[in-house]
């Protein structure tokens, strides 16, 4: 709150006080504003036998104590909130610290340090990535000494840093609903807590709203009805909020910077009205509207980028099918999938993005056909598109998030989208490092750092040129996949595929199909230097499924020596 909204509640109190005081010696409170004494009228009405009152103002610490205190002539003792708001705003909530509002409001310190651990992290990888953007490669992990070069080069945010506050705010708020939902999952009391703690169960909360008009005052008890577990719901909104639906009403959990890039976090808390169906619908057909429009006036630009241009309007379109279909699913950020078309659709030619427009239509059965094999019943509650910059997990690099309710559990699938000219096509997948790849991320049998220095150095006094270092590193990379163990290799596969389900659609042929990254059927096997001596080949469900790992420097030739990467592409079975 700010001071001038909290020294308008803080006189609020006093005004109603004074006046409360007044009435109960029988003395007159017309002196008094309308809006007081509509609010003292209305308490009056809920208990006529007050016997006397304090205000918060009477004690030491008065932020830390109920607005008034009503003492009743049965003996009994009501603790009032008063809430001052222009009409058609909400009442405001007391923030909640960031890093403690789990262990105090949820009432699970167990889930407090997860979280508290990821904070940490994330906020690191941000400070890291601010002063790289302006000192270029670091290698500065002390946090004070981050924040101190991050006051000096950036004292505000400007449109340079946005992105890298963007994502930290997104991954927290990731991380929040990541654990929530597992704490709804076990059926845990502590929501029940917080509903009573942040909706103020124990407490009387005396709302007054007023106009522009002096006599347009209405004042209302603000005590929402306690809901069990099954009718509170979890979503989200824009990109660093948390919301929870306790019935009828929401609480809005929402990650910010407490001003400047390297100041604290804070996390501010309101109350939100969970839009109803129709409302839903509305705002849904809205975002379809605006997307067919951007197609109508399509005009096509050559760029040099064309695939990736194709991907991104695939990813545009399978969400606007997904409205389409389900009409009054929540979006968690409307306007994305407008700006993804918007930005990419003039980078693909009339004829290509029609027949992407026609044949993504085809996904949508083929996904929610997946699910109802994976889940029997389900209900899709939410949509979003994850922006690449934004994925925290990068073995779980899904595109379209779903948050789906079964069996009165919350479940969030994520999807990898990929759009194809051609059946045969194959897919790119990840760009790991040769490094890593033996590593526990990928295939966890050991390393190939000890052979890379050995090729480095052979490299760096002439004995090998660029292309035999990769040939001779793509042969024993080879041999090492062709020593693996059968789980060695499926775990492999799997990381290199991700965690997330993978939607194809073949645009070229108007049809879609759905794999889940966990069905690798039937033996695996490795093919040295095939199809060529700086690429390696797995197959596997009886060869019509591969994955082929290329190797070649980051960085041109003209650099020199640069860090080894495998580009990962993979040739998936369509059964349709």
């Amino acid at each position: 709150m700010g001071k001038n909204s909290k020294a308008i509640g803080n006189n609020h109190v006093k005004s109603v006080y004074q006046a409360l005081l007044q009435s109960l010696k029988s003395k007159s409170v017309n002196g008094f504003s309308k809006i007081t004494i509509e609010t003292i009228s209305f308490i009056k009405n809920l208990y006529p036998e007050i016997d006397s009152v304090t205000s918060k103002f009477d004690n030491s610490r008065p932020d830390q104590s109920k607005d008034l205190t009503l003492y009743l002539k049965s003996g009994e003792t009501i603790s009032l909130n008063l809430f001052l708001i222009k009409k058609g705003r909400r009442i405001q909530p007391k923030n909640a610290g960031a890093k403690s509002f789990l262990e105090k409001y949820f009432l699970s310190a167990e889930m407090q340090k997860i979280f508290n651990k990821e904070f940490e992290r994330y906020y690191l990888d941000y400070l890291k990535e601010v002063v790289e953007h302006k000192k270029g490669t670091h290698y500065i992990t002390d946090k004070r000494e981050l924040k101190r070069l991050v006051s000096s080069h950036f004292p505000k945010f400007t449109e340079e840093i946005n992105l890298y506050r963007d994502k930290f705010l997104f991954n927290l708020r990731e991380t929040c609903f990541t654990l929530l939902q597992q704490f709804y999952n076990e059926k845990n009391i502590g929501f029940t807590h917080a509903f009573n703690v942040f909706f103020m169960v124990n407490d009387t909360n005396i709302i007054t709203s007023y106009g522009k008009d002096e006599n347009d005052v209405k004042v209302e008890k603000f005590a929402p009805a306690s809901p069990s577990l099954k009718d509170i719901e979890l979503y989200k909104t824009g990109k660093s909020t948390v919301g929870i639906k306790f019935g009828e009403v929401g609480l809005t959990l929402r990650f910010k910077f407490e001003s400047d890039p390297w100041k604290s976090i804070k996390l501010a808390t309101g109350y939100h009205e969970f839009p109803k169906e129709k409302e839903r619908v509305n705002v849904n057909l809205k975002t379809m509207r605006r997307m067919e429009k951007l197609l109508n006036k399509h005009e096509y630009a050559k760029t040099s980028n064309n695939s990736n241009a194709i991907g991104k309007c695939h990813e545009a379109w399978t969400y606007y099918y997904f409205l389409k279909a389900f009409p009054d699913v929540i979006q968690v950020d409307p306007k994305q999938c407008v700006e993804l078309i918007n930005t990419y659709f003039s980078s693909i030619n009339q004829n290509t993005l029609k027949k992407l427009y026609s044949s993504t239509s085809t996904i949508v059965d083929a996904i929610t056909e997946k699910l109802r094999q994976k889940y029997h019943d389900y209900i899709i509650e939410s949509i979003e598109l994850i922006p690449d910059a934004y994925i925290k997990d990068r073995l779980d690099t899904g595109d379209l998030q779903l948050v789906l309710k079964v069996n009165n559990n919350i479940i969030v699938e994520n999807i990898s989208l990929k759009a194809l000219a051609k059946r045969n096509s194959k897919i790119t997948t990840k760009n790991p490092g040769m490094g890593s790849i033996l590593g526990p991320t990928y295939f966890n049998m050991g390393s190939m750092e000890s052979v890379i220095n050995e090729v480095k150095n052979k490299f760096t006094i002439g004995e090998f040129n660029h292309r035999k270092s990769l040939e001779i590193l793509s042969y024993e990379f080879g041999m090492k996949l062709d020593s693996a163990t059968q789980e060695q290799l499926r775990r492999g596969i799997h990381n290199l595929l991700g965690k997330a389900m993978i939607a194809i659609t073949i645009y070229g042929e108007g049809i879609s199909f759905c794999k889940e990254p966990s069905e690798i059927d039937g033996e695996v096997k490795v093919h040295v230097n095939v199809p060529s001596a700086i690429q390696n080949t797995l197959t596997w469900n009886n060869e019509l499924e591969s994955i082929s790992l290329r190797a070649k420097f980051s960085k041109s030739q003209k650099h020199g020596w640069s860090s080894i990467k495998l580009t990962s592409e993979c040739q998936l079975e369509s059964r349709k």
